[in-house]
């Protein structure tokens, strides 16, 4: 398959957006990168493009829904239920390649979010990496290095410096849907996965041991299978810890923008924190392990604070609650918002649009040169 017919700069695009089966755009409850796409979308929308969504059918979304399956496919709770989880991906993985393909007469760029796009690397495409590099995914991203991709922070793509990357584009949302709060209440937070990449225990230990309020909620799914158990609910007795369970978008607002302090114990070279940047819409700092992203988040001693481990935390935090909220917030307001991560995703589809005019026009002009010429000049 050659290179496509491409039209660049264009002030209008139709961008082919593909999300995973596994949580609706927007999502009800847990769901990060849902959260990311459905604000995109909106950007987009209102920059004058055309984004169509390969996404679960319950999906509520204000522009065209092609469905890859009728609803989503949550992550199984326990690993009993991988096998089937499995196949029902593979089954979505096949309908999706299959409404894609039909789509590509129609739009001028897909947009992948963790949907393989090996297929289409002569179609102009953009991948966003939403997760950390595994050593057992680098063959996976080796084998795609023809693709084009969107790091989420310049931590993260500086872990794959090996990748093809249009841009760095931070997350953003709207930060209206954040109220601030300048007066919280006598509590600190932890919002996320209950896994040992997230490390909750080490949030309820330090509130524990600062004799201060904590309020946690999360998603368990089956790779924290064990490890909520053993390292988690044992506190959920305690006066100090309260545990909320998976809340929707009101009850994380609220939960968020009342704590004096968000905690982020982060165990893994996290690309990015969206909880950290919520948090700060509203207002609240955020106590973090400098791992990853955090350092690209956070403003030391201004929006937050970094530390080491906990134990250092437990004399730093303090910092935190000193911290100006009005500050915090203006800052993510200006800095992460889905208008900017529109306008560098608009950026980052010209840059892969530019680069397929530039492939479209070399390879005509060797037609008139041979082979010779077409193998000195080491294009393909």
């Amino acid at each position: 398959m050659g290179l496509v017919n491409v039209r660049f700069d264009l002030k209008y695009m139709r961008i082919a957006i593909v999300a995973e089966p596994f949580v609706p755009v927007p999502p009800r409850q847990y769901g990060g990168t849902e959260q990311v796409i459905y604000y995109l979308i909106k950007g987009l929308k209102e920059a004058g493009h055309e984004p169509i969504l390969l996404g679960t059918g319950d999906s509520t979304v204000d522009c065209e829904l092609i469905p890859i399956t009728d609803k989503a496919i949550y992550f199984p709770a326990t690993y009993k239920d991988i096998a089937a989880h499995k196949r029902n991906v593979a089954r979505i993985r096949q309908n999706t390649h299959r409404q894609l393909t039909r789509l590509l007469r129609r739009v001028d760029i897909v947009h992948s979010h963790s949907f393989d796009l090996k297929s289409y690397q002569h179609f102009p495409n953009l991948t966003t990496i939403h997760t950390k590099f595994e050593l057992s995914e680098l063959s996976y991203y080796m084998a795609r290095r023809k693709l084009y991709y969107a790091s989420i922070s310049h931590n993260q793509q500086a872990a794959g410096p090996f990748l093809n990357y249009a841009g760095v584009v931070y997350n953003g949302e709207d930060p209206s849907d954040f109220p601030l709060v300048a007066e919280p209440q006598d509590y600190v937070c932890f919002l996320g996965r209950f896994d040992r990449e997230k490390n909750p225990h080490l949030a309820i230990q330090l509130a524990i041991n600062l004799g201060i309020k904590i309020k946690l909620a999360g998603k368990i799914d089956y790779l924290g299978e064990g490890y909520f158990e053993e390292e988690v609910a044992k506190y959920f007795d305690h006066p100090l810890v309260e545990y909320l369970g998976e809340l929707n978008f009101e009850e994380k607002v609220e939960l968020l923008s009342n704590a004096r302090c968000n905690l982020h114990p982060t165990g893994f070279r996290e690309p990015f924190g969206l909880t950290v940047l919520e948090a700060a819409y509203c207002g609240t700092p955020t106590l973090a392990i400098a791992r990853g992203s955090m350092p690209e988040l956070i403003e030391e001693a201004k929006t937050g604070m970094l530390v080491e481990d906990f134990v250092e935390g437990f004399y730093q935090i303090e910092e935190c609650f000193k911290m100006d909220r009005n500050y915090i917030s203006s800052r993510a307001r200006e800095k992460f918002n889905y208008q900017q991560m529109t306008k560098d995703y608009i950026r980052s589809y010209r840059t892969v649009l530019q680069d397929f005019a530039n492939k479209k026009q070399q390879k005509q002009a060797l037609k008139g040169f041979g082979v010779r010429a077409k193998h000195q000049l080491r294009l393909v």
